[in-house]
């Protein structure tokens, strides 16, 4: 599998350290960015993206700063437990793991005994991927049995996890790509952000998100060709699924609906802009989800008077509706203890088969174990709130592409309906005949 190894050390480049040695060995059977500090390391992580694996140094300073630490430690306690080490810096590394999330293995090499401090906390974010190892034996005659536990650890991670080559064959398509498209605009026009910006400006649309969605349409048109990154999407999706049983499909259902509620909903960070599916809290019980067109955004942001355009949502409307299902009521009956035809029957309201109701699975503002859905009632939901109003409520998650973009023209196609007659039975009945 391609990829490479970020080592992160501040004695990464010091010939009389056993850390150098590791590196070098390393470097001699995979590739390795190897970095002296963790200033440089985040760089990498921004420009690389995905690693086969991370081995991050725990403490960085000078070494008369790091040995003196250590001496007062081993008198303080008699063993090597951390204690307090402001010189070596120890809260930069641990602020790198928790800003920063890694696909790969971690390793996580220290001078001093950090598991019982920090070990719970790093295992809990990063699970069996992390690996704390302490430098008590690390010597420059250890340096190769360290190397090949490394090695067969990647080796066992990429066997249990497949998946792992998706994100870097993604990542360097990605790279490659953008340089691409970067270098074939420049040519065409050397102020092309400028030039976009302003058009976009002109035409009333939030011009800085404008810039990033178009440069994402085009990337995505070359990563859909990228051949690389498509045998690597087929190669995994085209193996069969196991049989999932008891305990285990419990928790395949839970780990499956974390998935995809991730695909249809976003967090919003604060300082986000407005934008079309944004979801908004419009009061007590209601969710509303923007859909105002993003041309229009810009406009209605620069007149408090202006109204935005909601669809709104409440935490009861999905069990109401399956409550008045005759065959079905969701508090008194077990939806797995129907007949298979009628729950089929059910499962098909997610394909937004009903035209005057819009689905909304998965929903992490209805329920934090995302078994609750939300329901938009056409005939009903539609809200016009105005611009001083929305400034001041609350948002924490938006409808993704492509959903928010089927929402809304589901809307348009529902308001914009024309009744006609329909067709007598026996007039159907002739043309099935």
């Amino acid at each position: 599998m391609d990829g490479v190894i970020l080592f992160a050390d501040d004695h990464i480049y010091s010939e009389d350290r056993p850390e150098s040695d590791l590196f070098k060995e390393l470097r001699n059977e995979i590739p390795v960015l190897g970095v002296s500090s963790l200033e440089q390391a985040r760089t990498a992580v921004n420009s690389i993206g995905s690693f086969r694996a991370v081995i991050l140094d725990w403490q960085y300073g000078t070494n008369e700063e790091q040995e003196s630490v250590i001496d007062e430690v081993k008198k303080e306690t008699g063993a090597r437990k951390l204690i307090r080490i402001p010189a070596i810096k120890e809260d930069e590394a641990l602020s790198f793991l928790n800003d920063n999330d890694f696909y790969s293995l971690v390793y996580i090499f220290s001078e001093i005994d950090i598991e019982e401090l920090h070990g719970t906390a790093l295992k809990e974010k990063y699970g069996q991927r992390i690996k704390i190892k302490s430098k008590d034996k690390f010597t420059k005659e250890t340096v190769s049995d360290f190397k090949e536990e490394i090695l067969s650890d990647i080796e066992s991670w990429q066997e249990e996890n497949e998946n792992l080559s998706v994100p870097i064959n993604w990542s360097s398509s990605i790279n490659s790509s953008i340089q691409k498209i970067f270098t074939e605009l420049s040519e065409a026009d050397k102020n092309w952000i400028r030039d976009i910006y302003n058009s976009a400006s002109d035409d009333g649309a939030n011009p800085e998100t404008f810039v990033i969605e178009i440069l994402q349409l085009i990337l995505s048109e070359s990563l859909v060709q990228d051949g690389s990154l498509i045998e690597a999407i087929q190669k995994i999706g085209s193996t069969e699924q196991e049989v999932i049983e008891g305990d285990e499909l419990e928790q395949y259902k839970r780990s499956l609906s974390r998935m995809f509620s991730r695909l249809i909903y976003s967090k919003v960070e604060e300082s986000s802009p407005i934008m079309t599916g944004d979801i908004f809290q419009v009061d007590e019980s209601e969710f509303g989800v923007l859909i105002t067109p993003e041309c229009d955004i810009k406009f209605i942001t620069n007149d408090r008077e202006s109204e935005f355009e909601f669809l709104v949502f409440n935490e009861k409307g999905f069990g109401e509706y399956l409550n008045t299902d005759k065959s079905y009521n969701r508090t008194n009956d077990n939806f797995f203890e129907l007949k298979e035809k009628r729950k089929e029957s059910l499962r098909k309201i997610f394909n937004q088969e009903l035209s005057r109701l819009h689905f909304l699975p998965l929903n992490p503002l209805i329920s934090k174990d995302l078994s609750n859905s939300g329901v938009i009632d056409f005939r009903l939901s539609h809200r016009r709130v105005k611009c001083s109003e929305v400034l001041k409520l609350e948002r924490s998650y938006k409808l993704n592409s492509p959903f928010v973009q089927q929402l809304r023209q589901r809307y348009l196609s529902y308001v914009g309906r024309i009744g006609t007659p329909s067709l007598p039975k026996y007039v159907r009945d002739w043309n099935l005949s």
